[in-house]
């Protein structure tokens, strides 16, 4: 019984403590060092957005924008993004790698980013964006990319997002999926 009373006592005064009005932030931190010399983000940019302009199979003139923020608290620069497909099919589905841009997204709009090299595999259907110089943390970024059109099957599609840091021998962090679905027509003509 004496154990009771002392823990009920206990917590009473612990309740009775003042709550501070600070919020708690987390601190920049180091990057990442795995065990065999790789090095990845220690707070990874992740998607946050995404849609297309248009959402019929097999549209063209249509925009995929996957929009990532980038935490502050990180200290390694993001230097490439891979896009692949992942979930959905359509075996001829590619992109149109010239028309392919990057923004940073400010309050007064949004600030083109320049790009290095891109590159897709038809294969695996991934799509590599280099980012010129690479990108410092504390910003959100929009990526525009632009296929050549539409899959060509209804579905929901899904679209990894992987991000690499700079340096020579880094590790990706998934950022996440962006879900895009796409629908047949409906065989009316309304033009």
């Amino acid at each position: 019984m004496t154990n009771y009373r002392f823990m009920v006592a206990f917590l009473a005064g612990v309740s009775l403590l003042p709550l501070t009005a600070t919020p708690w932030r987390p601190q920049p931190g180091a990057a990442i060092q795995y065990s065999d010399g790789t090095i990845g983000f220690s707070y990874p940019p992740r998607l946050t957005d995404s849609y297309a302009t248009r959402n019929l199979v097999s549209d063209r003139n249509v925009t995929y924008y996957l929009t990532f923020d980038f935490p502050s608290e990180a200290q390694e620069p993001l230097a490439k993004i891979e896009i692949t497909l992942d979930e959905g099919r359509d075996p001829i589905f590619r992109y149109w790698l010239e028309a392919t841009e990057a923004f940073v997204n400010t309050p007064e709009g949004q600030v083109p980013l320049p790009l290095g090299e891109l590159s897709q595999d038809p294969d695996t259907k991934t799509l590599t964006i280099a980012l010129a110089p690479p990108v410092a943390p504390g910003q959100s970024i929009t990526l525009a990319l632009r296929p050549v059109q539409n899959p060509r099957f209804a579905g929901v599609y899904l679209f990894g997002a992987r991000a690499f840091p700079a340096g020579d021998t880094v590790r990706p962090t998934f950022m996440g999926y962006a879900r895009l679905s796409f629908y047949e027509r409906d065989g009316f003509d309304w033009t």
